[in-house]
């Protein structure tokens, strides 16, 4: 199963378990499930215990279910099934017991088929709508819920939704809660006219599950609509916690909640494990969550009258020979700001002529007219170093906000010149970005022998398969072989993330045990993870990726699919330390980029057959060999 993020840069190579269960649904505390079904059978043993096979088997589950021993659970089942050979239940502990994959869904078939053989054929024309209300349907509910449950996790997404929607037909009071599973299936698969029917099918429905997702619903169909924002107001009232996870300003835990209330956060966990991904691919949504889920700031406003300010300026402070320089500009780095990433402008005005800072500004968003008026002014009247002045000239860059300005500087006698660069106040401005928010990140366009068109080429890589989503098509811990006979080192193991939504992308690694020890949860060994070798590219808003390649992105024109999938890319050597990728393993990253989506659509993971690719690079051709890795 996918894994989940720990926060770190490296977080799509270093995963834990997103908050759905193996199977991809909600999960309930299991001694609770356990107990339950322990309490229904003990109401039903003394009608079933009659002498017939069926009853003497279903005896045999009852001791199973009271059983501690895992191992004296199975033998039970096993010994239910030689008496009886459709009791589904014994299937279905079997299956819960399996740690191989294919297995489990093998006994989840078998269970099924059992289950239709004990209720018989006429039960499904005469029964349909009361299947839940009769005890001896059950054992068949519960094995086609775990066997839906399996093929989502094993990437047969569309059989696992039909399972669910033929539950609800069978059981439209829906006892076993399918409803809320369905319903973030649909929503992953892009089945929307689908999902819209769910919901209202259960038009009552008011909790947070059902409530945002009426609201993600509507801005898919709406956007940014009235209509949307106002479900969108009404789900965060009903629980005020679920932006929190959506955004990734709190990390949810391992594992699930074995129980909530309406409002709390626990709910949250609940709605995010199957519901996050849904979340993160619908394009914008993330960010209109962000924009509704925070109290607008009044815009700063000018300190006062600017004809009176003026007048103030030339009466009052003595003009001198004196060079300004000013600069409006980004600063170089992402800064934590209320549990959110932010890249702050700052206003900077200095003397050239005295090598004075005068005065230093930060706002959250693009300074106005108004407030580097402001800074002017107030660098006049009250210099963070010197005596008051007014300047006698001012060297700017080229922006469209100092020809409004100019007018007015030049009522007070100072002169404003465009220069091409700003030599001293570049260096000091750099200077005081490290010192607020440390030294920037290289970017790719600094390693060594990369060039602008191999980055660019990536980039388009990239989107392709961000646009393709593959992930969509695959279960939960596949593994796909690479082979490239172009570089010395090899093979490479490449995993696609983004079944959880909790990390969307895909990681090469070097080493196939690395992979395996990672989804045992068997990656605590610090000096195994030191030793592991990969390559990632991850796909988020711009201020998860590095400034660096996302201003040249911007000045180059490199593509990207959507402004919430920049590509992070970055590369793990032995060791802990983390760099961009040298220009051959980002040559590698692209070919697997383009390769992966058309491999993982010619071929299922239940398919073993290899495939010879050629795909477009930055040197050329690119020939790559792809099988997938067997399940263990």
């Amino acid at each position: 199963m996918a894994k989940k993020p720990r926060g770190s840069k490296d977080e799509g190579p270093k995963r834990r378990k997103p908050t759905e269960s193996q199977d991809g649904a909600s999960q309930v505390d299991r001694k609770l499930v356990e107990q339950a079904l322990r309490d229904l059978m003990g109401k039903m043993g003394s009608a079933d215990n009659d002498g017939t096979p069926r009853g003497k088997a279903q005896s045999l589950m009852y001791q199973a279910y009271e059983e501690a021993d895992a191992t004296r659970r199975v033998r039970f089942a096993k010994q239910a099934l030689d008496i009886d050979p459709d009791c589904a239940d014994a299937y279905i502990l079997q299956a819960e017991h399996c740690s191989n994959r294919k297995e489990a869904l093998r006994l989840y078939e078998q269970g099924v088929a059992a289950g239709e053989r004990s209720i018989g054929p006429d039960s499904f024309q005469s029964d349909v709508g009361h299947f839940w209300g009769m005890l001896e349907t059950r054992p068949y509910m519960r094995a086609k819920l775990g066997l839906s449950h399996l093929q989502w996790s094993t990437g047969h997404r569309a059989e696992s939704a039909q399972h669910l929607q033929d539950m609800l037909r069978l059981n439209p009071g829906d006892n076993q809660g399918v409803r809320y599973t369905l319903a973030g299936y649909l929503l992953f698969l892009d089945q929307d006219k689908e999902l819209e029917q769910l919901l209202q099918q259960f038009s009552d429905e008011d909790s947070a599950t059902w409530i945002y997702t009426k609201a993600l619903l509507a801005f898919r169909k709406f956007g940014d609509s009235p209509t949307a924002t106002k479900l969108l107001k009404s789900a965060l009232k009903a629980n005020k916690h679920v932006p929190k996870f959506i955004l990734g300003l709190d990390p949810p835990p391992a594992g699930n909640p074995s129980y909530y209330s309406p409002g709390d956060e626990n709910e949250a966990l609940n709605y995010i494990g199957g519901f996050l991904a849904g979340w993160r691919m619908t394009a914008g949504a993330v960010a209109w969550l962000r924009a509704n889920s925070k109290k607008p700031k009044p815009a700063p406003q000018a300190k006062g009258p600017l004809g009176l300010v003026k007048n103030w300026l030339n009466k009052n402070l003595q003009q001198e020979v004196d060079v300004w320089q000013a600069v409006v500009r980004q600063l170089p780095n992402w800064v934590t700001e209320g549990g959110e990433l932010k890249r702050p402008w700052a206003v900077v005005v200095m003397s050239h002529s005295n090598d004075f800072i005068l005065d230093f500004q930060l706002s959250e968003d693009l300074p106005t007219a108004a407030l580097i008026w402001d800074r002017l002014a107030n660098a006049m009247r009250q210099p963070q170093a010197g005596t008051p002045h007014r300047p006698t000239e001012l060297h700017v860059l080229q922006d469209p906000i100092w020809e409004s300005l100019t007018p007015h500087l030049l009522e007070i006698g100072m002169q404003v010149t465009v220069c091409q660069e700003l030599d001293k106040l570049e260096g000091l401005f750099q200077v005081m970005c490290e010192q607020v928010c440390g030294q920037a990140e290289p970017g790719l366009l600094d390693m060594p022998l990369m060039k602008q068109e191999q980055v660019a080429k990536f980039y388009g890589a990239a989107a392709h398969f961000f646009r393709q989503a593959p992930w969509k098509k695959l279960g939960y811990e596949h593994t796909i072989k690479i082979e490239c006979d172009k570089f010395q080192s090899g093979p490479w193991y490449a995993i696609v993330m983004g079944q959880s939504g909790l990390t969307i992308g895909m990681a090469l690694y070097e080493d196939l045990n690395a992979i395996q020890r990672m989804w045992r949860e068997d990656d605590t060994d610090e000096e195994s993870t030191r030793e592991t070798v990969v390559t990632s590219v991850t796909f988020n808003e711009e201020c998860h990726t590095r400034i660096a390649d996302a201003d040249a992105s911007k000045k180059h024109g490199w593509e990207i699919a959507r402004p919430d999938a920049y590509p992070e890319v970055m590369h793990k050597e032995r060791g802990m330390s983390i760099r961009p990728p040298l220009a051959w393993e980002l040559e590698l990253l692209e070919g697997c980029l383009r390769a992966i989506p058309d491999f993982v659509d010619h071929h299922h993971q239940d398919d073993h057959t290899t495939e010879v690719m050629t795909v477009p690079a930055a040197t050329g051709i690119l020939k790559l060999t792809l099988a997938w890795v067997a399940d263990s």
